[in-house]
């Protein structure tokens, strides 16, 4: 039995500038972390050569299938996506989940795209690098699952930490950031993240996003390269362990970011904001494409009880987290017992 957990994420700065149809032009800056909240797998290996799946955040039973009859179901779709594309044969039942449901703004889909892969080339002896992992994953959700979703996500999840990551037509790279313990503790006391309740499909929102770049839109690529310095900006500032412009930064992104497209906020979205703003936190984003998930503001300590007071009052739910610096991993459960 093995066990493949892989971290969620949080995207500070640049979201939209990792969409293929920006970055080939114009390349794409993206400053984000990982977070210690994860998608789990729990694969275990059957004495025949069928496949057999349970999804909790989906209440749903994939039942008995051979590997030529699988079919994509919604909560089993990634994982039979990853199998047919590694032509991954060997009979399993597999157990799936997440600490945060689906859709809801975290980059869970690609975690668990990630996490599949990882996992069954871990079973296979075929370790993949950290780049390779990400540039399969990306092709599995975009190519074959036709999620309209952007690069980072796959990217951020299968390297770790917090990074800057440079999209450009042939390449990416992923520069880590150096943040010092306590400029590391500093800013992950200074930030609230609440459950809204909303979930969405990322590529639901940010496919008229696409569609602008495609067509040039002149208020829509205003906004990109808006948020791309910001990006850059943010990593100026961050490298020096400097944390001040973070609150600053997070405002004027949510601002150009909801000039991407009508789907991005919405009446209860902007009344979350606005009310958070008053309640004492500096400034604040939805996490992800928008629509809908986790949103995140950044709060002095003083004044978060008064926050999160409001956000409970307003149905929110408060979710903790830290950073989480670490990669996927995968744990042998049989291994671990034959020590013991």
């Amino acid at each position: 039995m093995y066990v493949g957990i892989s971290p969620l994420r949080i995207s500070f700065a640049g979201g939209g500038t990792d969409m293929p149809e920006y970055f080939n032009n114009f390349d794409g800056y993206v400053v984000s972390s990982t977070i210690n909240l994860f998608t789990n797998i729990v694969i275990n290996l059957r004495r025949d050569d069928s496949f057999q799946a349970f999804s909790p955040d989906y209440e749903l039973h994939h039942k008995v299938s051979d590997f030529e009859n699988l079919q994509l179901m919604q909560g089993t779709d990634i994982a039979v996506a990853v199998i047919k594309h590694l032509n991954y044969k060997l009979g399993a039942d597999y157990f799936i989940c997440s600490d945060v449901q689906p859709g809801s703004g975290l980059g869970g889909s690609s975690s668990l795209t990630v996490n599949c892969i990882n996992t069954i080339q871990t079973i296979r002896g075929e370790n993949y690098d950290s780049k390779k992992i990400a540039e399969t994953a990306f092709h599995i959700e975009r190519n074959l699952l036709d999620h309209q979703i952007g690069k980072q996500d796959d990217f951020i999840t299968a390297f770790g930490g917090f990074n800057l990551i440079k999209f450009s037509k042939n390449d990416v790279n992923v520069i880590p950031i150096p943040l010092s313990n306590s400029a590391c503790e500093e800013l992950s006391n200074n930030l609230m993240l609440f459950f809204i309740g909303l979930t969405r499909k990322s590529s639901d929102v940010l496919l008229p996003l696409l569609n602008s770049i495609k067509n040039n839109d002149e208020k829509t690529m205003s906004s990109l390269h808006t948020v791309k310095d910001l990006a850059l900006e943010l990593y100026d500032s961050l490298k020096s362990n400097d944390i001040s412009d973070m609150a600053e930064i997070m405002n004027k992104g949510w601002k150009a970011k909801k000039q991407f497209g009508t789907g991005v906020s919405n009446d209860k979205i902007d009344k979350i904001y606005s009310s958070g703003i008053q309640a004492g936190a500096i400034s604040g984003k939805i996490t992800g494409a928008g629509g809908g998930g986790h949103i995140l503001f950044y709060c002095e300590k003083q004044k978060q009880p008064k926050l999160k007071e409001k956000m409970e009052s307003l149905g929110l739910k408060h979710i903790q987290f830290k950073f989480y610096n670490g990669k996927p991993k995968v744990l042998n459960l049989y291994e671990q017992m034959k020590k013991h």
